[in-house]
């Protein structure tokens, strides 16, 4: 089908190679996935061979939108990373492995595999996945099938912790998994409901010592490649601690319904029956709802640039964990603190403690898993509640005046540095935790964002997020920035005066107050 494309690569004509992929990407709709990734992966060796890494990396990704499991792309991804960041190359070359049917390319691609995993410098560890469960079977069964589907059985090691399930069937399943699978399946019962934070410190203990832990509830379900790209995440640099996913139901993490809907050609209805307003993946029921996720999942281009928002915190239902970050933050009955029973805020709490150990937390945008929200705790406005008066009298603020960020003056900053297409220097008086910096930083790679806070702790915690950062009284703080070097000040008028904000405002500069909305 592509023998004069590949004809042409082959001779080294690149420019012809050019004009003939055109050719060949007009009619690309006609062709089957892996015929259409395929040709993914005769341009991407066009700009391998050209030196154009840019177009390359967007290329692959291309080619992953039509065929996920396309051995050649990761490959080809991994040979990119390999000068650079020999963790995700290896990362990549084993997905290779795991995909490849062809013996000989199996091979050649194994070869590259052994000789990274022999490398002083690979620091990747394996990873245990660590599912807490409570009834659900289908969504359970599910579950692990997309673990499964995910990591190669030689790498794979799945704990099940259930916390005293009393659906018909679900000790059964498990137990017949724990007897049957081809890898390291471990399950622990508990004689009660433990609630969330004790489960998930009673899987950590049998997961083995030496891998990373993926917590995992028992009713999301992995997209293809979810836990690649996690893993992706938390070995993009040393500094990372924890990694977590995009999905259609978790906090700060949680893509707007309108954005799936219109992605996959698909409408739901606003209410219940009853007139409550309820999450969409609810009124249309679990096997619809999986469904038109997996339709946005394969239609979501998989992106390889900035794929990363820096985060806080993170949710606890799909939180990828590093052993050097678990080490760190251990608390006496494990890493999650048990006085959050049943549930909630339990996540938010090891958010603080893994920032304040010196750890980056990242979402990773390029990884989706469903979430369908189980019904494990009765009344969970109250129990909310409750975990939420533990967090603040434990820490001494409530989180959520932390977590969410200015999106109003953020926009504005949006436009102003797409106009300006240029490097854009914001000061934040109101930095906070940096919730509104890592929006900005997200979706403008130029911004550089210098954060005030007003405590040592706040820095603390928004030093991972921010470019730099000081904190003291906003007015009368030494600022390590040159004078009147900011486009951008974004400021509370309530708390920093107007002679400190001209201070820091540059020629042509702009201010953006809460009076601005």
């Amino acid at each position: 089908m592509f023998e004069k494309l590949t004809d042409l690569i082959t001779s080294g004509e690149y420019k012809e190679a050019i004009y003939e992929l055109q050719e060949q990407y007009l009619h690309i709709d006609e062709l089957t996935a892996a015929d259409a990734s395929y040709l993914c992966v005769l341009e991407a060796s066009i700009w391998e061979a050209l030196g154009d890494s840019t177009a390359e990396l967007e290329t692959i990704a291309k080619g992953l939108r039509y065929d996920p499991s396309n051995y050649e792309l990761f490959y080809m991804l991994g040979l990119h990373f390999l000068n650079f960041n020999i963790d995700k190359a290896f990362l990549c070359m084993q997905m290779a492995l795991f995909y490849c049917e062809n013996d000989e390319d199996r091979m050649a691609i194994e070869s590259d595999y052994l000789s990274l995993k022999a490398d002083a410098a690979m620091r990747v560890r394996g990873v245990s996945v660590m599912i807490l469960s409570y009834n659900d079977l289908e969504m359970l069964k599910d579950c692990i099938e997309s673990v499964e589907a995910n990591l190669p059985k030689e790498d794979l090691e799945i704990v099940v912790v259930d916390n005293a399930s009393t659906q018909e069937g679900v000790f059964e399943y498990l137990s017949c998994k724990e007897k049957e699978s081809n890898y390291t399946f471990r399950l622990v019962n508990n004689g009660e409901n433990l609630g969330f934070a004790a489960g998930c410190n009673i899987g950590a203990k049998v997961c083995s010592p030496d891998r990373d832990i993926f917590f995992l509830n028992n009713d999301a379900v992995l997209m293809p490649n979810a836990l690649f790209f996690l893993r992706m995440g938390l070995y993009d640099n040393r500094n990372v601690g924890a990694v977590g996913a995009l999905s259609n139901s978790a906090s700060l993490q949680e893509i707007e319904e309108d954005e799936i809907m219109k992605a996959v050609g698909e409408s739901v209805q606003g209410k219940t029956k009853g007139g409550d307003d309820v999450s969409w993946h609810k009124r249309v029921g679990y096997r619809k709802a999986l469904e038109i996720f997996r339709k946005y999942a394969g239609k979501r281009d998989i992106s390889l640039f900035n794929p990363y928002i820096r985060h806080f915190r993170l949710t606890g239902f799909a939180l990828l964990l590093s052993r050097d970050a678990a080490q760190a933050v251990m608390l006496e009955d494990g890493i999650f603190d048990e006085t959050f029973y049943p549930a909630y805020f339990e996540d938010d709490d090891l958010g603080i403690r893994v920032a304040r150990a010196g750890f980056q937390q990242f979402v990773c945008c390029n990884s989706l898993i469903y979430h369908h929200g189980g019904g494990e705790f009765s009344g969970p406005g109250e129990i909310m509640e409750e975990s939420r008066a533990r967090f603040v009298s434990k820490w001494g603020f409530d989180v959520w005046g932390y977590s969410l960020p200015w999106l109003d003056a953020a926009g504005k900053i949006l436009e102003i540095a797409a106009r300006k297409r240029d490097l854009v220097r914001i000061i934040d008086f109101t930095c906070g935790f940096g919730a509104t910096a890592s929006y900005i930083k997200y979706h403008c790679r130029t911004a550089f964002v210098a954060g005030v806070c007003r405590t040592g702790f706040e820095a603390g915690i928004a030093g991972k997020i921010v470019d730099d950062v000081v904190f003291g009284d906003p007015n009368t703080v030494m600022l390590p920035w040159q004078s009147h070097s900011f486009d951008i000040v974004l400021a509370d008028t309530g708390y920093v005066s107007m002679g400190r904000i001209h201070e820091c405002l540059g020629k042509d500069g702009i201010i953006i107050t809460q009076e601005d909305f």
